[in-house]
């Protein structure tokens, strides 16, 4: 049975939480076209969409094995790109200030 092969279980929960994400982006952007406020939201898609790219490319470079750290590959390349998400548009700690500040501040309101 396929749910007593835990590889495939393990790729079917990272599907889960990779359409968890997609929804997540959406619905911020769903309440921002509502005209509400989406800063929590905002950084919250932010933070996991910058550290989702960040585990693909780690997990590519994985794959790879040494030949994902050479510059004839396009990986090494993603892999030092991807680097730059998680520091443009504000750091995942950041975002996770971001994110506390407002959950704080609802929760006082």
């Amino acid at each position: 049975m396929i749910r007593d092969n835990e590889t495939l279980n393990i790729l079917t929960a990272n599907i889960a939480r990779f359409v968890r994400e997609r929804l997540m982006v959406l619905d911020a952007a769903r309440r921002r076209d509502d005209g509400l406020p989406v800063s929590t939201e905002a950084s919250c898609a932010k933070m996991f969409a910058s550290e989702m790219c960040g585990r693909v490319a780690d997990r590519a470079v994985q794959i790879f094995g040494g030949a994902g750290y050479i510059s004839e590959y396009g990986i090494e390349r993603f892999y030092r790109d991807v680097r730059l998400f998680r520091i443009y548009e504000g750091t995942t700690q950041i975002q996770q200030i971001v994110i506390a500040r407002n959950m704080i501040k609802e929760l006082t309101q």
